[in-house]
């Protein structure tokens, strides 16, 4: 179980196996400890160096996030004793050929899930635009295994991602629209939610990683930048369409998400729009459950909860790594 905790001003502490979370005399949260996989604290709640020391012990992973959901820092229990898989990824992702398979891998499973996406939410909408942009984006499909530059690729991907973005209006019924992506900060409501979904994302893609072992900053596809978590944003691309964007545009369409669970400060040059506690809550609670939901996958040939679908990738592109193999990305 993945806890939010975004009630600002509140407290953790801990009683027995029970985690306690209070604000002022109220109690407002219990989990127990065998339950909790991850808490996600977001803003201004503080810990006690009692939870924290269980926390560590229990091997329960904490993430640190400001109010908006921007990544902090992590509890870190100890360093993943797996120094031969980060130096084998270090060497096989230094090699430009190596490289280059693997981001082509990472490329072509987040078009194939980005297609798979469109045409599930098409199904009912029959859209003429969005047919025509299916059928651009399929014959895309074809080019990735020719091209041999990390440049060429970053350049085609961002040429996919466009196309693909293009289809979003087409498919929103309601009075939000998307029109074009927009982030650090995001410019309307569409992309607020997009921006804090993928963050939410992240941190779940960010604790596998850590779990298997692999270094979270020398990734294949992104380039190295002080302080970027590049494998984890290569292992998160494959997942952004099945998680996040097909989840906003059900939930718009099905008005369970609206313009009234959103504070517009166009004062705040940092986060001109972002959500009301109440739709924060609202949203964290649909992501969770999509995290929850069974998909079929075929690794495995049965059906999984996402969340350890996004686990089990991670496992295997380590796996790759490991036995110089072929990555397969997951297909929607």
């Amino acid at each position: 179980m993945i806890v939010y905790l975004t009630e600002q001003g509140s407290y953790i502490s801990i009683s027995g196996d029970r985690i306690i979370v209070k604000k002022g005399f109220n109690t407002i949260g219990i989990f127990l400890t065998k339950d909790t996989d991850q808490i996600i604290i977001m803003g201004n709640i503080s810990i006690s160096t009692q939870a924290i020391k269980h926390l560590l012990k229990n091997k329960i992973d904490v993430v640190f996030t400001t109010y908006s959901g921007q990544y902090l820092g992590r509890l870190v229990p100890e360093l993943g004793k797996n120094i031969i898989l980060r130096r084998l990824q270090i060497q096989k992702l230094s090699i430009t050929k190596h490289k280059i398979k693997f981001a082509r891998a990472i490329v072509s499973a987040k078009l194939e899930n980005s297609i798979s996406t469109l045409r599930k939410l098409n199904y009912y909408h029959k859209s003429a635009e969005v047919s025509h942009i299916l059928n651009k984006l399929v014959t895309m499909r074809k080019e990735i295994p020719l091209i041999n530059e990390l440049q060429t690729l970053l350049g085609y991907e961002g040429s996919i991602a466009n196309i693909y973005f293009s289809a979003f209006d087409y498919l929103v019924k309601g009075a939000i629209k998307f029109e074009k992506r927009t982030r650090r900060p995001p410019k309307n409501e569409f992309n607020a939610l997009l921006s804090f979904g993928y963050t939410i994302l992240l941190n779940l893609v960010r604790t596998a990683v850590n779990t298997v072992g692999l270094d979270p900053y020398y990734g294949s596809y992104h380039s190295e930048e002080y302080g970027r978590p590049s494998m984890v944003l290569d292992l998160m691309e494959e997942f952004r369409p099945v998680v996040i964007d097909y989840l906003v545009i059900s939930m718009l369409n099905k008005n369970i998400i609206s313009r009234s669970d959103f504070i517009i400060d166009e004062e705040n040059e940092e986060l001109p729009v972002s959500l009301s506690i109440y739709g924060r809550k609202k949203y964290i609670g649909l992501i969770e459950k999509r995290f929850n939901s069974y998909f079929w996958y075929e690794p495995k040939k049965k059906k999984m909860l996402l969340k350890d679908i996004v686990r089990y990738q991670t496992y295997l592109f380590a796996k790759a790594i490991i036995e110089d193999s072929e990555y397969i990305g997951y297909r929607f």
